[in-house]
């Protein structure tokens, strides 16, 4: 039986869902239509009721990245319920290899959070800890070994009663 939306959320700001509205706003295409806090609540309440009925699942990549070099890859993995981590990378290689990149996570298939950053073989991963109202989670994205493989690691967790959560150590792609 699903929980109820009250029980689901009891603890959660209300003003939690006007922000992650803005989150959503900001980060949109022009050509999309604008989210209200309304939909991205009932959104959330409808994807954390679909995960409670389906149970624990492992992270599921939906896309990696081909491994090409100077081209952007974009690529995408469900970390637990209604989160997703996805980005995008344009790797240039050689023994001095750099890569200029984006990160984010996505609620209920919205965009809440992203960061674009630049990787080199000196410094090869960035990490993030970050709370989003109903979301919260550790992400380091990085190139790492000798064949320059794109890992995506750390945990993500959102609120249904209490934090649900799943840690992840994705491979998504080589360069080398």
């Amino acid at each position: 039986m699903a929980t109820d939306p009250a029980t689901g959320l009891q603890g959660i700001d209300p003003g939690v869902w006007d922000q992650l509205a803005r989150a959503i706003n900001e980060r949109k295409k022009d050509d999309e239509p604008a989210t209200t806090a309304e939909e991205v609540k009932q959104h959330f309440i409808s994807e954390a009721q679909r995960f409670e009925a389906e149970g624990v699942e492992p992270p599921t990549i939906i896309k990696s990245v081909s491994g090409e070099t100077d081209r952007w890859e974009p690529w995408e993995f469900q970390v637990i319920g209604p989160i997703s981590v996805y980005g995008g990378l344009e790797f240039s290689g050689g023994s001095e290899w750099t890569a200029r990149a984006e990160v984010g996570i996505k609620l209920s298939g919205k965009v809440i959070w992203s960061e674009g950053f630049h990787l080199t073989s000196k410094m090869n991963s960035v990490s993030w800890e970050k709370r989003l109202g109903v979301v919260w989670g550790k992400l380091t994205v990085g190139i790492f070994g000798d064949n320059k493989c794109l890992k995506v690691t750390g945990e993500g967790c959102y609120w249904w009663g209490k934090w649900h959560c799943a840690g992840f150590d994705e491979t998504l792609g080589c360069f080398g």
